[in-house]
């Protein structure tokens, strides 16, 4: 084991050990009945991530990010402030591959590596890691449960970073919204222009068809 590896190994072993415990039985994995849940993943950005957390706060929404463990780490501020929000911070990873792919050395560090990261800048361990591009197996799996972190699909799929047009993501999004869904909605890499004009207009369709919203991987369904 290298001394990089070996170092990162015992920073993860220091965390809390309420985080190394959880399990798919501790954390909610869909949306609270009578709700759906807004996920974010791949930010968070200094464009994108403040104009989606306005939009929350105006319609008094708690939602769900999927940090990539890069972009944490070179916006921290921005963590910061999607927790102060009052919205879940978890891990989509360290640099957004196809886990499925990878060398065992190289999927741990993808593991591992946000969890710390995520820590060191909101002294809070993620529930969950979302697998990028939905790619996982049993082994991908394993080892994220075996980080004390719980794995979870991406749920409903907005398409919203093919940049279709406001319209179709609106409707697309609307027209297929249930109880206890969980919504995929992107606030980085880049080009989310699309995703921060459709949300508005999301979050009033979702509430036309009698729907309220809730969070995801945390201890409980928190209901806005």
């Amino acid at each position: 084991m290298s001394c990089k590896r070996l170092l990162l190994s015992v920073m993860v072993c220091l965390l809390p050990l309420t985080a190394s415990a959880l399990t798919d039985k501790d954390v909610h994995k869909l949306a609270a009945k009578g709700t759906v849940a807004l996920t974010f993943d791949d930010g968070p950005t200094e464009v994108y991530t403040p104009q989606i957390l306005a939009i929350l706060k105006k319609y008094n929404i708690k939602a769900t990010f999927f940090m990539v463990g890069y972009n944490a780490k070179n916006h921290p501020d921005m963590v910061k402030l999607v927790l102060a929000d009052g919205h879940a911070v978890n891990s989509h990873s360290l640099t957004h591959p196809m886990l499925t792919k990878l060398s065992d050395s190289s999927l741990h560090k993808e593991v591992e590596e946000p969890q710390v990261i995520i820590y060191n800048i909101t002294g809070k361990t993620p529930a969950c890691l979302r697998y990028p591009f939905g790619a996982s197996n049993s082994h991908v799996r394993e080892v994220i449960r075996a980080n004390g972190i719980v794995p979870l699909p991406m749920g409903f799929n907005s398409f919203d970073y093919n940049r279709p047009g406001v319209d179709k993501i609106v409707d697309w999004v609307v027209k297929n919204a249930h109880s206890g869904q969980v919504i995929l909605m992107h606030d980085g890499f880049n080009k989310r222009e699309q995703t921060v004009a459709a949300l508005p207009r999301i979050i009033e369709g979702i509430k036309k068809k009698g729907l309220g919203f809730s969070q995801i991987c945390v201890g409980d369904n928190v209901i806005s």
